[in-house]
């Protein structure tokens, strides 16, 4: 199951709206949804290296230059991958700041 996580800050929502204004965009949704679904059916992916491990649980979705950081919960026996955001990734490595947003969103949702 993948779910966006619930947080005051604001979360993963607002960025995947705002995919959808370009042509560009809208195949970055399609991609997304293609490798989340996979995720979801076999919680791998053919190429492991579209998914990091960030820190403190986080992993992050790689589609292109769009990184979707999220957690994994357990609920009623199920997992659920909660994206916290999302971002464009303009260097080699995930931006502390980004890892940081992450946390707080994952904090925020959790104390929910």
């Amino acid at each position: 199951m993948i779910e966006a996580a619930r947080a005051p800050s604001g979360g993963v929502e607002e960025f995947l709206r705002s995919l959808e204004g370009s042509p560009a965009g809208l195949r970055d949704l399609a991609d997304i949804a293609v490798r989340f679904e996979a995720y979801a059916h076999d919680e791998i992916l053919s190429f492991p290296r579209q998914i990091n491990d960030l820190a403190d649980g986080l992993r992050e979705l790689k589609v292109g230059k769009i990184r979707l950081p999220f957690f994994e919960t357990e609920h009623l026996g199920m997992t659920a991958a909660r994206l916290t955001h999302g971002f464009r990734k303009n260097t080699d490595y995930t931006p502390r700041g980004e890892i940081d947003r992450a946390k707080r969103v994952r904090g925020e949702d959790v104390g929910l």
